[in-house]
């Protein structure tokens, strides 16, 4: 039995291949912002979700207000080119495969709820609270996956609660500050024989805090920038558990014990601007910078086999956005956005648990007011990545596995605004 499950199913909190942000950070968390493929979210005060896209503008919204909005996730995956070897050997690309299949399509659906309340505007201050998905991870290969000794289900969530405020410095300049209370649970197995009857299962939880802080600025009467940093959690697993069963791996006995490690997720740094072109349109442009070297490697302790540790040699990254926003009339908004981002992982370093590369998204929204103080937003995004390869050599008597990982996605969203 090996310890690097336990050590992926840690990381996977910092990753998905269900989701679509650099660093495969959940990006999901506000639907009017989806519209413009997140750029200008720190900019551009459009609603509650302001709570987390930048707290530091919460006054630029003189009411109080509720927003309530749901994602859901559309992944497609084909698996080409695999192939795998006997244990000890490692098959050449374009060499048949060792058993199993390779069916691909390995992530179920996913809804990625979120719910926000803002004060708006009290005389300077202002004051909020959200609830959102910020990381995730959802995959399910088939039972006869030809690659299921290096990962098979795969479940990690990570909900997060924010209280904010803000406060107007001058009639210009806007602070914010937000404390973080984020809750991992993470499921992980493993086939780990190469005759698939010896199989690992991975279970762990913890809450980790954090904080966010923004600055908000009015350059002009038609330019805002907005500047988030979102800080580093760390979270400590001390009573994880892992059971094995079946084949030779136990020697056909069931075996459990515990395993505990830690791990610091990075912090990040978000910059966007809002220009109005002129009284219907209106420009946003984004970047954000998220420093995943943080993960080097990764010790854990585990009563059964003792100590273990992984090297991951991830990198930091950054991903671009930029966008339009087109006002039609006094009720109706439309958007469009573009982005790219690009991937942390080293293709070495990449596994069939994360299979995922850079990748370009490109989305379309809009908001409606139903009334006066309720308004409707929807918004599309289609993401595709390039290719990515999986290439694990055989070791500890498995076999190796190689193949060619083509992801895309459709992310679908709605959410409803109801000011006070």
């Amino acid at each position: 039995m090996k310890i690097k499950p336990l050590v992926l199913a840690i990381v996977a909190a910092a990753g998905t291949s269900s989701a679509f942000a650099g660093g495969f950070t959940l990006s999901e968390q506000s639907i009017s912002a989806m519209g413009t493929a997140n750029a200008g979210r720190a900019s551009s005060a459009i609603d509650a979700s302001v709570v987390f896209n930048n707290p530091a503008a919460m006054g630029e919204l003189k009411n109080a207000q509720a927003t309530a909005g749901t994602a859901f996730i559309d992944a497609k995956t084909k698996i080409k080119n695999a192939n795998g070897g006997l244990p000890g050997t490692f098959t050449p690309l374009g060499a048949p495969a060792s058993a199993g299949t390779n069916d691909g399509n390995i992530v179920p659906h996913a809804f990625i709820p979120s719910g926000y309340f803002t004060s708006g505007d009290q005389g300077g201050w202002a004051w909020g609270i959200a609830a959102y998905g910020s990381y995730g991870l959802k995959t399910n290969n088939e039972a006869t996956f030809a690659g299921r000794h290096l990962g098979d289900k795969s479940s990690v969530e990570v909900m997060t609660i924010q209280p904010a405020v803000s406060y107007q410095i001058n009639d210009k300049v806007n602070v914010g500050f937000g404390p973080t209370i984020n809750k991992i649970d993470a499921y992980l197995s493993q086939d780990t024989t190469p005759g698939g009857a010896g199989i690992v299962e991975i279970e762990g939880d913890d809450i980790g805090y954090g904080y966010n802080a923004g600055v908000h600025a009015k350059l002009s009467a038609d330019t805002q920038i907005g500047l988030v940093y979102r800080s580093k959690v760390k979270y400590k697993i001390d009573d994880g558990s892992i059971k094995a069963s079946g084949g030779t791996l136990t020697g056909g006995n069931a075996l459990s014990g515990s395993a505990s490690t830690s791990i610091t997720l990075p912090e990040s740094v978000e910059v966007s601007a809002s220009h109005k072109l002129n009284d219907a349109n209106t420009l946003h442009a984004g970047a954000t910078w998220t420093r995943w070297s943080r993960l080097k490697d990764l010790p854990v302790a585990n009563t059964t086999l003792g100590p273990r540790s992984e090297t991951f040699n991830w990198k930091d990254s950054v991903g671009y956005a930029v966008g339009l926003t087109h006002a039609c009339d006094d009720n109706l908004t439309l958007r469009a956005g573009l982005a790219y981002d690009n991937s942390p992982v080293a293709p070495a370093d990449r596994s069939v648990r994360l299979p995922s590369a850079d990748r370009y998204i490109a989305s379309l929204g809009a908001g409606y007011k139903l009334t006066p103080t309720q308004t409707i937003d929807a918004s599309y995004s289609y993401v595709q990545e390039q290719t990515a390869e999986v290439r694990k050599a055989a070791g500890g008597g498995l076999p190796g596995y190689s193949a060619d990982y083509r992801n895309r996605a459709s992310v679908y969203g709605v959410q409803f605004t109801q000011q006070f």
